[in-house]
This record gives C-alpha cells, structure tokens and sequence, in this order.
C-alpha cells in the first residue's frame, strides 16, 4: 500500500542562548493510503513537533521525511471566524488558496453530513461538536489526501468527545484521507486509530507501534464495546508508564 508520510531516522532540537533542547531521537514511521494513525506520548514529549515537521512549518536537523500528498492541518482549536456564517467559513480555505469550489460541491458536503441546515448559522450559535465538524469539512474542503489533528477533541466534555469522534471517524474514511492524530488520551487513540505510535518521554524515541484490530468493526463507539479494547489499553498504558 502507498505510504502518505514517511519519517526516516529523524532528529529535532531546540536552541536558545544557553541550551539545546532534544525533542525526536531517530524516529521513523509510515502513514499509508487511507490509514488513521494515532500518536499517544508524555506531554511535552514532541507530538505537536512530528506535526508542525509534517506540515513544513519547521525542519528536521538530520533524517528524512517524505510526503506524498497535499497537507491539511486541523489545530486544537476550531479558529472558526465569528462573523462568518458557516457556509462562508467552509469557503475560506479555498479562498486563500484561490481554489474555485462549486457552492454546489459545499451543499452537497453539508447534507451529507446533516449539517445544511445550520449554513446560514453563526459559530456562536453551534455546539461544541457542530464547530469542530465544521472546522475538518473546512479543512477538507481544499482537497488534501494528509490529514493533521492536533487534539481536534479536547475542549469538548467526554460524551460530546466520543460522539463527535465517531463523526471524524465518518467524515475521514469516507473521504479516504491519510490522517495523523495527536492525542493525550489512550481511549481515543485506540478508538480512532488503525496504528497507534508510542513515544517515550523527552527526547521522544519511538517505543512501539500498535496495530488495532477488533472484532466488534472499526467505528470508533463499537471498537470501545470490544473484548480487545481493555488489552490495548493496558498495553500502552504500559509502555507509557515504563
């Protein structure tokens, strides 16, 4: 299967006047076609750092990466603009990158996802969950094939959290989007993710990979039903606390 993202042996430091600061020690990992993989590590370990790499807001000091594909980056927070409406929110990423996007194309998205009713809505007059939908439609709207999620779910309360998930999950695959999310939460990693990368605490090595397989489907609420999902859990949990 083609790979979307490739990390190669990749180093990261830091500087100021009196110190260097390692954050990635020889990292390497693959994102293929199609895939959700998850990153779960100790704060402060360079999560936010594989993605700001991928993203080429910031260099590697040694190692490669490759990407192969256009890059999308959803932030912690929705940055939805409050005096936008919705439908004008969705159409300003292609604005910016003066991509002509059918009004069609972006009613079509809306109902798809049991959002057009609310396109002439405010952001203030959405729910927490309604808003972060609309910031990945947003960030999809100008077609990439990489997704990036930094901790896309951790303003929203814990049942709002799982729901909303189920809905990126949706939204994702049915988009067949490559898609690298950074999370500090196990359950969520599990629930969301084909592959979950472990990194140890600062400078960050790569610990181990974990490929998730349930019996119960791959929707993120089914996979927490299942009879493997504990066993993740405590797996990771593990090798976090080593």
């Amino acid at each position: 299967m083609e790979n979307k993202i490739t990390f190669t042996n990749v180093n990261k430091s830091f500087y100021s006047l009196k110190e260097e600061t390692v954050v990635l020690n020889q990292i390497s990992f693959d994102v293929k076609k199609g895939e959700i993989v998850a990153i779960v590590g100790p704060s402060g370990c360079g999560k936010s750092t594989l993605l700001n790499l991928i993203s080429g807001l910031i260099q590697p000091d040694s190692g490669k990466i490759e990407i192969n594909g256009k890059v999308g980056y959803m932030f912690q927070k929705d940055h939805l603009f409050e005096w936008r409406t919705v439908y004008k929110n969705i159409t300003l990423g292609p604005e910016i990158a003066k991509i002509k996007i059918e009004p069609e194309k972006i009613d079509q998205i809306l109902k798809k996802y049991g959002l057009y009713d609310f396109k002439n809505h405010y952001p203030k007059e959405l729910s927490g969950g309604m808003r972060q939908r609309i910031a990945l439609i947003r960030t999809l709207a100008t077609n990439p094939s990489i997704l990036l999620l930094d901790e896309p779910f951790s303003a929203l309360d814990y049942q709002t959290r799982v729901n909303v998930s189920n809905d990126i999950y949706r939204i994702i695959k049915d988009q067949n989007v490559s898609t690298l999310l950074v999370t500090h939460d196990i359950s969520e990693a599990i629930a969301m993710a084909d592959r979950v990368i472990v990194l140890s605490h600062r400078p960050a090595k790569l610990k181990d990979i974990i490929e998730i397989k349930t019996s119960n489907g791959k929707a993120p609420i089914e996979k927490r039903k299942s009879s493997e999902f504990s066993q993740y859990f405590d797996k990771i949990w593990g090798l976090l606390n080593e």
